[in-house]
């Protein structure tokens, strides 16, 4: 193929340089650059500045020779060839060739200026007039507290922006008489820079939010939700300083387990709200400072009198810390949501037990207030038993039982019952009561939907009265409210519940079975299916462990602590009746709510047998 070749020759400063090439422009560039080499030889007394044509010219010469070996130039192409399509080296030298277009100006100094030396009504007294500069410019006088101020611009705005900054410069340096104070909208803080030193109370819930965000730091999110979340505090030492307390028991859940999944074996753990799970789980860490004790170890909370009996040691006190008041007669808007399935037709319960109608329980539209019901005092002080799950629509709720509510009743009381019951009996169970004496909590520390008049009723105020045994009381600790909130508290419960304890490690417990699952970790959901990912959200699911602190492994615990301590070892029914005093209590417990009319206390569909 014959290639023809061009040539230019380019002048600066009265030098002439020529170039040859396929294409004028590659001419051009080469004798560009034998201008740039003859500028940049030493010796040289004339300047001229340097740039970046000689890397383009080369770039597009070396696409040309591509196109001309290809047979595509302008000469030499073939008939009925398609000339090729342009190679990514031609695009990027077209897109480095392209003007740069500057973007255009920010205009705020106008804006600066009305809201700092004008303000929202005028009150400095702006006036600004737009009048023609010329060709293609405007000009803008801007009337500022009697001060004057001209800007040019090729626009009004531009011009108006010009003026704004000149009064600005000059109110820095003379303050008008009107100068309004602008409020910074900083980033808000994070709630761990906010705390108060001398708010003990806070402080304290806060270091326990801490300890949990820690331990459930590597855990999917979705399975260590935190808005149910109960602690057990130890404190050694005086009070009103923080660095006394210690995490000792932690749990999180809001659900019950499904009655089918209740067993005999005590495999399942039956109740997994936030309460009921701390309290397994300080059952279990008293149980793990008795082995140490029984082996030897100095380390415990627990100490020998000279008679040989087990006593915990002086100076030691627990609190007991929640984010949220227990569900029952300790919220006391309970009676409300009772009112609302009952007289304002949320659902209707059939007496027949046919499918219940859930037409009015879909979500309500976004920023509207849901509806109101007026308080029902008839309800106060009654006790509330957990609704079944069998309306997954529902979020879990402790009722008032009545006839025709009643079947579609879980056989677990509501946590404020329980925590009533055990400020007669003890925190400890009935199991370690045969070893050492009952174990109160001093302190209850209480966050969202906090009253405290409801509190004191539900937790020791209606047993007060009450016919007990000899050597029992009912316990008034003290009841503080926790004003401090995490930033990022859960706004939705999940069927999973975690639980922990000093000397174990953390369990992820599916609630609505009670036992623990195969966990997903993060980096696997990608990997997972849908039908895998469906088993899981169902209820369907067969392999799944015991955990640690469901009632069979506890009493295997237990029954270690027995051997280690000399002690003969019963059945787990047999050991708990062997607990008269605490049995006793129980009963007596049981029979004050019936005597005061606020109702019986559920019983058990499923009995233990181990």
């Amino acid at each position: 193929a014959v290639v023809s070749t061009q040539s230019t020759g380019v002048k600066v400063q009265d030098k002439t340089f020529y170039g040859e090439g396929s294409t004028p422009k590659i001419a051009k560039g080469l004798a560009a650059q034998d201008a740039l080499s003859y500028f940049k030889t030493p010796g040289c007394d004339d300047v001229i500045p340097v740039c970046n044509t000689f890397e383009e010219m080369t770039k597009m010469e070396e696409v040309k020779n591509h196109q001309e070996m290809k047979g595509t130039s302008g000469s030499g192409k073939k008939k009925g060839r398609k000339p090729a399509n342009p190679t990514f080296k031609r695009q990027q030298v077209k897109e480095s060739a392209a003007p740069h277009i500057p973007p255009p100006p920010v205009l705020v100094n106008f804006q600066l200026l009305k809201q700092k030396y004008v303000g929202q009504n005028n009150e400095g007294e702006l006036l600004q007039t737009f009048n023609p500069a010329g060709t293609g410019k405007r000009t803008c006088v801007l009337i500022v507290q009697g001060h004057v101020f001209k800007g040019d611009g090729t626009t009004d705005k531009i011009a108006r922006d010009v003026a704004a900054k000149e009064a600005i410069v000059y109110f820095e340096k003379n303050p008008p008489q009107f100068v309004q104070k602008i409020r910074v909208k900083n980033k808000r803080e994070p709630v761990y820079d906010r705390e108060d030193p001398t708010d003990y109370v806070n402080l304290l819930f806060c270091k326990a939010w801490k300890f949990a965000v820690e331990l459930t730091k590597d855990h999917n999110p979705v399975y260590a939700r935190k808005q149910n979340l109960a602690f057990v505090l130890k404190i050694y030492g005086p009070d009103q300083n923080i660095d006394n307390a210690e995490v000792v028991a932690m749990a999180s859940g809001a659900k019950v387990i499904s009655p089918e999944y209740m067993s005999q074996d005590g495999f399942a753990v039956n109740d997994c709200g936030g309460e009921a799970l701390c309290i397994r789980a300080y059952r279990r860490y008293l149980v793990n400072q008795l082995t140490s004790l029984s082996k030897g170890y100095k380390d415990t909370i627990f100490r020998r009198n000279p008679f040989g009996r087990i006593m915990m040691k002086e100076g030691y006190k627990f609190v007991f810390v929640t984010n949220c008041s227990p569900m029952g007669d300790c919220k006391n808007f309970d009676a409300q949501f009772y009112n609302a399935i009952r007289d304002k037709g949320v659902f209707n319960v059939r007496n027949d037990a046919s499918e219940p109608k859930t037409d009015f329980l879909k979500k309500p539209v976004k920023n509207k207030p849901g509806p109101k019901f007026e308080f029902n005092p008839s309800k106060c002080g009654m006790l509330h038993q957990y609704r079944r799950m069998t309306f997954d629509h529902v979020p879990d709720q402790c009722v008032v039982p009545d006839p025709d509510i009643t079947p579609y009743l879980s056989p677990i009381a509501a946590p404020s019952a329980k925590l009533a019951l055990r400020n007669v009996v003890g925190f400890q169970g009935a199991l370690l009561s045969t070893i050492i004496d009952n174990v109160y909590f001093t302190e209850f520390y209480v966050g969202r939907a906090f009253d405290e008049t409801a509190m004191k009723r539900a937790l020791f105020g209606r047993l007060q009265g009450a016919k007990l045994p000899e050597g029992m009381s009912v316990k008034t600790p003290e009841i503080h409210r926790l004003t401090w909130k995490p930033s990022r508290m859960a706004d939705k419960t999940t069927v999973y519940a975690f639980a922990w304890c000093e000397g174990c490690t953390l369990d992820v417990i599916r609630a609505d079975i009670g036992s623990v699952v195969e966990m997903i970790k993060p980096t696997d959901v990608a990997d997972i299916g849908d039908d895998m990912m469906r088993a899981y959200d169902s209820r369907e699911i067969k392999s799944a462990a015991p955990s640690q602190f469901c009632s069979y492994n506890y009493y295997e615990a237990f029954t270690d602590l027995l051997k280690s301590l000399n002690k003969p070892v019963e059945s787990y029914v047999k050991t708990k009746k062997s607990a008269a005093a605490y049995q006793a209590g129980k009963q007596a417990v049981y029979t004050a709510f019936e005597q005061k009319g606020l109702g019986k206390w559920p019983k058990r569909t499923v009995l233990p047998n181990y």
